[in-house]
């Protein structure tokens, strides 16, 4: 369900239960044969590999808590895992201008917001940094995951000390989406 927080912000309230789901991998595991592995599981709507402390992230979607439970169940028997996080996805938020450009480095920004500071009102100023794509609004140790494209490094180090600077963010945590 969207509707427009402002002109020109979207915001998308999940249907069913959606989750982002964080996967390290076993030493010696195929990377390759993994991703394609998990890309197929029941609930999984997307998939991106990583680089940092975790591997994979899978984008998973269901009807009700004990089906993602289910759905985590599956990732985390997959031969090669060796643990997950996951993160329940409370809305997303999106401009509405923004247009998808592909960029050489795509990024996954996972963000801890200040207490005494609305989530919401930070995602909000987080968006208006061009190089971010799409907001999360997620459950757990992080408040916040925002999905970034930028040409090169020093771009991004520039884009995420603006991060850094907004109003509310306490602490980042950034993952080079590999594929």
């Amino acid at each position: 369900m969207s509707k427009n927080v402002s002109s020109n912000l979207s915001l998308r309230t999940p249907e069913g239960v959606e989750a982002l789901v964080m996967v390290e991998t076993t030493t010696g595991s195929n990377p390759t044969e993994l991703y394609k592995t998990i890309s197929e599981l029941p609930g999984v709507t997307s998939i991106n590999e990583l680089c940092g402390e975790f591997d994979i992230v899978a984008f998973v979607k269901a009807n009700s808590i004990d089906q993602l439970n289910g759905y985590v169940d599956l990732i985390r028997e997959t031969k090669g895992v060796s643990s997950t996080v996951t993160r329940i996805i409370l809305s997303e938020l999106q401009t509405k201008e923004k247009k998808e450009t592909q960029k050489d480095i795509q990024t996954m920004a996972m963000i801890i917001s200040s207490t005494g500071y609305y989530t919401s009102k930070v995602a909000q100023a987080l968006l208006k940094n061009p190089s971010v794509k799409k907001i999360y609004e997620i459950s757990g140790r992080h408040d916040i995951v925002a999905f970034m494209g930028v040409k090169d490094i020093p771009e991004l180090n520039k884009r995420l000390d603006e991060l850094r600077n907004v109003a509310g963010v306490t602490k980042t945590i950034t993952y080079v989406i590999l594929k």
